[in-house]
């Protein structure tokens, strides 16, 4: 009987051993799947990411193209409108002189790109914190002003 204990134990513990292996091997292929899967994932999401940032420099783009042409008609309007005041009068200055920035503001958003422009923008405002903060305010009541008789003139279409 003491034999049979014996066998009885030595298949136990056979099977216990093999049940170890098994159980070992299944949590490698897990691990292994587990990894396999993270890194499927994290390529996914790169993708998409570098996809999204890709279409919003396309869209960012566009509008600085958009924006610069835009000014190159403004440029050349205040051009035309500078000639036509007697020449050396001050309202001509004027315009020519606010014809010629905004012809090289355009210039700008036509030969730089957004991340340039904006280093130059933060570099200005830690050089000279004071004209940045008057600047962003004369933007800023510009922007108002603009924005309000957009929404009159817009309010007046509709009223005819």
């Amino acid at each position: 009987m003491n034999a049979d204990i014996k066998t009885m134990k030595n298949k136990l513990e056979d099977t216990a051993k093999t049940a170890r292996d098994t159980v070992a091997a299944a949590a490698e292929t897990t691990k292994t799947a587990a990894r396999h899967m993270a890194a499927d994932v994290s390529s996914h999401a790169a993708s998409a990411a570098a996809s999204l940032r890709d279409a919003a420099e396309d869209q960012i783009d566009t509008a600085r193209d958009a924006l610069g042409d835009s000014g190159d008609r403004l440029a050349e309007t205040l051009r035309r409108a500078a000639e036509e005041p007697a020449q050396g009068s001050v309202q001509a200055r004027v315009l020519s002189a606010v014809s010629s920035g905004v012809s090289s503001a355009a210039g700008v958003l036509h030969n730089r790109s957004i991340g340039e422009m904006a280093a130059d923008i933060r570099n200005l405002a830690r050089r000279n914190p004071g004209a940045f903060a008057a600047g962003a305010a004369v933007a800023g009541f510009a922007l108002a002003r603009f924005m309000r008789a957009s929404v009159r003139n817009h309010g007046d279409e509709g009223r005819s």
